[in-house]
């Protein structure tokens, strides 16, 4: 084949290829032209139609008396068409968050229409691509109106099943003019990237109610206050008749946030702070009958530090759609509340950092679910692994050369609540959080002296209500 005819098939070939002729038109709210352009651009890099510049639309349209809006209309449109080769026209408004999308052909009759979600005046890439294949159909249909009179089955404005854009995931237009990589069905397609935070962080203060007892030669409190002859040994209440105040001091650092891999962007790091000082009455109680009520002064210190991975997915109303979030933590966790040793009363501290020295093993589980921006519902669940006192804190009750040595202890941590989004990047926090505590003495201790077959140790239950409030900051 001599190289002149090659030449002509090239550009017999690159000719049909673009058989179709359309202009994108200047789209009612969209002043800034950011969809249309968008639009173009998607058009453009399908490479399935040739693009009519909207400058030589207007031109042609302006001979024939049409001008601004006027010229964006199916009339327009009809009237340019005489003058400049067009097989479909794009057009449409943008309402609220939506693209009425409205394809006329040469004629001004309407081809298709649908309802696109737009966020921030744009369309998702996805839909993007998927609406430039879909305007190629339209085209060819239109094409088609051109050169062949109209069938019985053909409606104007009626939706061509071909061009079907309610499904983000599949556009079921013809095979003949599917992308080949939509025609297979192993193809997985691209997760959109989630918007996750790469950090959050939160300043509140709280209101905390505590409670504890003590009981010789039992298992539980209540085992002891139904009893009818109860066993030996010192009984202590610490009854919160008013809580105090306190600060709490979060942060959640996700900083792996910016990768598209959902598996990679939900690990991160989880610290909190506590702080409260209580004014509190104790009452103890020994078989002579019950003592004075002291008021003590009380420090309440919590840390905690922990690694989590989340997975975050999008639910919820609003533009954009909230990000939402399940997961698990791990790590470690202190609560301790120290009484003034110069309050001169028997009831120890309770400083529960073992077996690290800065905190005991936690684990646990949470979960943000929204609504909207503004509301956000929380919950975190936690499981505390032996978090027992201090060894000074046990020789009064147990016995430290005890195989379990002198105590065992088990916790559960709640926190349920909401947050939300009020201006920018800050927002606001609501919990209640409750740490629960059960303590195990075992053997003869300092203050509960009776180890026999009958009662030996007892036991200890801590309890802390928590109400925070406060504002957070996140990015």
């Amino acid at each position: 084949m001599r190289p002149s005819s090659v030449f002509a098939l090239v550009v017999l070939l690159a000719t049909s290829a673009f058989a179709q002729k359309v202009v994108i038109l200047e789209l009612d709210g969209d002043p800034q032209g950011r969809l249309r352009t968008q639009i173009e651009a998607a058009v453009r890099s399908a490479a399935v139609v040739e693009l009519v510049s909207i400058k030589a639309f207007k031109d042609a349209a302006a001979k024939k008396r049409l001008k601004g809006a006027a010229a964006m209309t199916p009339v327009g449109v009809a009237r340019a068409a005489k003058l400049v080769p067009l097989d479909a026209a794009v057009g449409g408004e943008v309402v609220e968050g939506t693209y009425k999308v409205l394809i006329y052909d040469r004629a001004g009759e309407q081809l298709w229409t649908k309802d696109l979600p737009v966020k921030k005046g744009l369309l998702s890439e996805d839909f993007a691509g998927k609406l430039a294949r879909a305007i190629a159909a339209a085209a060819e249909q239109g094409a088609a109106r051109a050169t062949a009179p109209p069938t019985p089955e053909e409606t104007v404005g009626e939706e061509q099943p071909g061009l079907d854009l309610t499904n983000p995931e599949v556009v079921n237009a013809p095979p003949e003019d599917r992308d080949t990589d939509l025609e297979d069905p192993n193809r997985k397609k691209k997760q959109a990237k989630v918007p996750v935070k790469l950090f959050r962080v939160w300043l509140a203060g709280t209101t905390t109610w505590r409670s504890q007892c003590l009981r010789p030669g039992v298992t539980n409190c209540k085992e002891y206050d139904l009893a009818q002859t109860p066993p030996t040994g010192i009984s202590i209440d610490f009854t919160a008749t008013v809580p105090y105040l306190g600060l709490s001091l979060n942060a959640d650092v996700f900083p792996l946030a910016f990768l598209d891999n959902r598996i990679l962007q939900g690990f991160g790091l989880l610290i909190g702070f506590q702080y409260g000082q209580s004014q509190t009455r104790i009452v103890e109680e020994t078989p002579q009958g019950q003592g004075p009520d002291k008021t003590v002064k009380s420090d309440d210190v919590g840390f905690a530090a922990q690694l989590a991975w989340r997975y975050h997915f999008q639910m919820g109303y609003g533009e954009p759609q909230p990000v939402a979030s399940v997961g698990i933590r791990g790590g470690l966790q202190s609560r301790s509340f120290l009484i003034d040793p110069e309050a001169g009363t028997s009831l120890p501290s309770s400083e529960r950092v073992y077996p690290t020295g800065i905190g005991f093993p936690t684990f646990g589980i949470d979960a943000s679910i929204p609504l909207n921006q503004y509301i956000r519902f929380e919950l975190v669940l936690s499981y505390f692994l032996n978090p027992r006192p201090a060894a000074e804190q046990i020789v009064g009750y147990g016995n430290l050369n005890d195989p379990t040595g002198g105590a065992t202890a088990t916790g559960l941590g709640v926190e349920i609540g909401v947050a939300g989004d009020l201006w920018g990047p800050l927002g606001y926090v609501v919990r209640w959080r409750y740490q629960g505590f059960t303590d195990r003495y075992y053997g003869q201790g300092q203050k509960w002296t009776v180890c026999n077959e009958l009662q030996c140790g007892g036991v200890g239950e801590e309890a802390f209500h928590s109400i925070i409030w406060g504002i957070t900051a996140s990015y």
